[in-house]
């Protein structure tokens, strides 16, 4: 299991490691600091080592003065001598910044935010050669976060970097735990320059200048109204720079549970979080945000902290999914591999019918059949060769979806059905009074509009899969405020129909009834085409035929998120993939994942 935790319940577990497993608070502060300056040094490293085969980098360059705060501008109040250069020329030896700099190198870092990347740094920590020959600057804020950053200076510079620490307070507004960090990198002989409310700026973009990273470590997951003012201008420097920018648990101004920025926000090109996954670092604006995501732990066992505290989500696992994908009894037929009724397509839409059916059948489906109108089913005759076909009839309805619904094992209703007076008929008559396993998706969820009680009421078990704007209609919502806090949407979603809710798109959430959510980490812009959802729905149809409805969410979205990594991995590209081309990976897929292997090797 790979926990997500909220603000609240990071800040429980802190609480309890501290006050009932006698853990000091210092402690952990030392271990979440010294586990990101692991990192840190990790990513140092590898910047200077540069290509494979390329020379290495020289030693340090001589230590330079401070620019002098500009005329008319409140000075920064330097409390320890100086020791680091400032200046806009890069140092030789130094950690080379991303070419045209960190804001330009847009190319790199939109590939990288794009796949999501989350790395659990185990312990101990990550392996460096030192000294480090690297130039780096730390903003701290006054409260822990801030604290972690001392640390993270302290054993930079105990590793041969050259650190400047930039306070955005005064020093006096620092207390408890982070006091003791702030007087022993001091009292070591660490630099250190305020930047209070009024003083000038100047220092800080000179030092950054000439910095090959810089460490944001102003706010943490405690932070919970908007950043305004001197400290939304240290931001605004941090986001100019054109150095690597390294945040600690999460970017300042990263709202923690909800992943949106609250004011100014630091985009920072790497994150170390502490302990565990914050949830608004799965959001899509919150991994913009903070870029290539590394977890270290906190030197404290997890298991009985957790009991206590609990967590708010869970990472989907390859392994779990594969565990849930048994192999076939030799015996095997059709209708027990599965029998799933597709009700979908309408003039014009026939493909949103195919794919789903089709995707169905690719997932491991024994008998599928596409139920649809009349005209439609005539007209996909010469279309469907494994796919079987019946009508609806709209003067007999209910009789005629009732023969078609009589044996299904599951159902997938909604891709491409239509929005007239009969199709919300059927679609009530089978969402709402038939008793078995339905997708509900598409047009069948908007029919919902303005009334998402009444699927509360439905018989059976329904698993609904809307995107943003879906949902938002779903909800009386726009699709930016969805966006905006998704796992606060899907929740809402939950407690108003009772059925499990897959909010599809970057980072699809799973959200069960009885609380629970699991999080998807696979996938990438590939799968922004049309009819990919189609695809999702029938995958899980499919896969309600031999598991329970949560593992089936699951798996479908895991698959369905992988197959779309699987063919970036094969073309190399971001684009161009088709719906249909889903369905075509997914049985290797599901082969691998259930053999234990990774998918993505193949």
């Amino acid at each position: 299991m790979i926990p997500v935790l909220s603000r609240a319940q990071m800040r429980a577990f802190d609480k309890h490691a501290i006050h009932h497993c006698h853990v000091p608070g210092v402690v952990l502060m030392e271990n979440a600091g010294r586990g990101a300056a692991d990192v840190i040094s990790a990513i140092i490293e590898a910047r200077s080592a540069g290509p494979p085969g390329a020379a290495g980098l020289p030693g340090h360059a001589a230590h330079r003065a401070p620019l002098p705060p500009a005329p008319g501008l409140s000075p920064a109040r330097a409390l320890w001598p100086a020791t680091l250069p400032s200046g806009a020329s890069p140092r030789p030896g130094s950690v080379p910044p991303p070419p045209n700099g960190r804001r330009d190198a847009e190319e790199a870092r939109a590939a990288r935010i794009r796949s999501f990347p989350v790395r659990h740094v185990p312990s101990p920590g990550q392996p460096a050669t030192y000294p480090l020959h690297a130039c780096v600057v730390v903003v701290c804020g006054a409260g822990n976060n801030g604290g972690d950053g001392f640390v993270v200076a302290r054993h930079l510079l105990a590793r041969g970097a050259e650190v400047q620490v930039f306070l955005a307070a005064r020093s006096e507004k620092v207390t408890g735990d982070s006091r003791i960090n702030h007087d022993a990198y001091v009292d070591l002989g660490g630099a250190l320059t305020e930047l209070p409310p009024g003083a000038s700026l100047v220092p800080l973009e000179a030092a950054l200048a000439g910095a090959d990273l810089v460490v944001d470590a102003i706010f943490g997951t405690g932070l919970d109204r908007p950043i305004e003012g001197h400290l939304a201008d240290v931001i605004g420097v941090l986001n100019t720079a054109t150095c690597l920018c390294i945040a600690l648990d999460v970017p300042s101004g990263l709202d923690a549970d909800s992943g949106a920025p609250l004011g100014a926000a630091v985009q920072a090109d790497e994150t170390v979080t502490f302990g565990h996954l914050k949830i608004g670092l799965l959001t899509p604006e919150g991994a913009r945000l903070a870029g290539n995501v590394h977890v270290v732990d906190l030197g404290v066992p997890d298991r009985p902290i957790l009991a206590q505290v609990g967590h708010v989500a869970e990472v989907l696992r390859k392994e779990t999914i594969g565990s849930s994908l048994r192999p076939r009894e030799a015996s095997v037929y059709k209708h027990q591999a599965g029998n799933v009724l597709v009700i979908a397509g309408s003039s014009g839409k026939l493909g949103a019918a195919l794919l789903t059916a089709r995707a169905a059948m690719r997932t491991g489906a024994g008998l599928v059949t596409i139920c649809t109108w009349a005209d439609t089913a005539r007209a996909m005759q010469s279309r469907v060769v494994e796919l079987m076909t019946t009508s609806i009839d709209p003067a007999c309805l209910a009789a005629s979806l009732d023969g078609a619904l009589a044996g299904r094992r599951a159902v997938a209703i909604g891709p491409g059905f239509g929005l007239d007076e009969k199709a919300r008929a059927a679609v009530d008559h089978v969402v709402l009074g038939w008793d078995g396993l339905k997708v509900v998706d598409a047009d069948a969820l908007t029919h919902f509009v303005g009334r998402p009680e009444a699927l509360a009421t439905a018989r059976g078990s329904l698993i609904l899969t809307p995107h943003s704007g879906e949902l938002g209609r779903l909800l009386g919502r726009s699709a930016r405020a969805i966006e905006g806090d998704r796992f606060g949407a899907v929740r809402d979603a939950v407690a108003a129909t009772r059925a499990i809710v897959v909010l599809k798109g970057a980072r699809t959430i799973i959200a069960l009834p009885d609380g629970r959510m699991f999080i998807c980490m696979a996938g990438n812009p590939a799968l922004a085409t049309a009819g990919s959802g189609d695809v999702l729905t029938g995958m899980i149809a499919a896969l309600l035929c031999s598991m329970d409805p949560p593992a089936a969410a699951s798996a479908g979205v895991l698959i369905h998120a992988l197959a779309g990594d699987l063919w970036r991995a094969q073309t190399g590209s971001d684009r161009g993939l088709l719906a249909s081309e889903i369905a075509e990976l997914v049985p290797g897929l599901i082969a691998a994942l259930a053999a234990g292997g990774d998918p993505l090797s193949r």
